[in-house]
């Protein structure tokens, strides 16, 4: 027979059951906890690094619309942007950008080809295996220098640009100066 609402419960067929659909009050810890294999944790992590990319666009927009109506406070942001926590930040960002672009093509290929659904963990497994091989040279461009490991990116083209105007290096990093950019 046809399901009756009552209350919290729902009686189908005679037989009293609990609804999904009530509110839950055992807690945060208890909602994500694990419980769905590797399905919840790829879905997790596919919406995470989602809000991660939207953040940062929308600071991106932000900090870019700035050099507009205050060069020097831009400037300074620029500088704040080789920190060490910011050169961390950055590699997170592009994490996010890989895994979601990888994971992504995993779901389309499961939208397309549902027998791929057989093979969910083994295509997940590959979006995690190949974010982490693509972000290993990454990584070391841009944290190697934190280290003294190498230059700053760029830092050749900024010396050669200061000496041919007759300038002085002043230090490894390769900041923008007037009448660059």
């Amino acid at each position: 027979g046809a399901a009756r609402f009552m209350g919290r419960y729902v009686t189908h067929e005679g037989e009293l059951t609990r609804m999904a659909t009530a509110p839950n009050t055992r807690g945060l810890w208890t909602a994500l906890r694990y419980r769905g294999g590797e399905g919840m944790w790829t879905w997790l992590l596919h919406r995470v690094t989602g809000l991660g990319i939207l953040a940062f666009l929308i600071v991106h927009v932000v900090d870019t619309a700035v050099v507009i109506y205050w060069p020097d406070f831009y400037d300074h942001t620029l500088d704040i942007y080789r920190s060490p926590f910011f050169r961390v930040a950055e590699l997170l960002i592009f994490f996010s950008v890989l895994y979601h672009a990888l994971n992504g093509l995993r779901i389309i290929v499961q939208d397309f080809a549902p027998a791929a659904m057989r093979h969910q963990k083994r295509l997940a497994l590959a979006a995690v295996v190949g974010t982490a091989i693509l972000i290993l040279p990454v990584a070391w461009i841009m944290l190697a220098p934190l280290f003294g490991l190498a230059d700053e990116p760029g830092t050749e083209r900024h010396r050669a640009r200061v000496e041919a105007r007759g300038g002085e290096v002043t230090h490894s990093a390769a900041p923008v100066t007037e009448g660059e950019g």
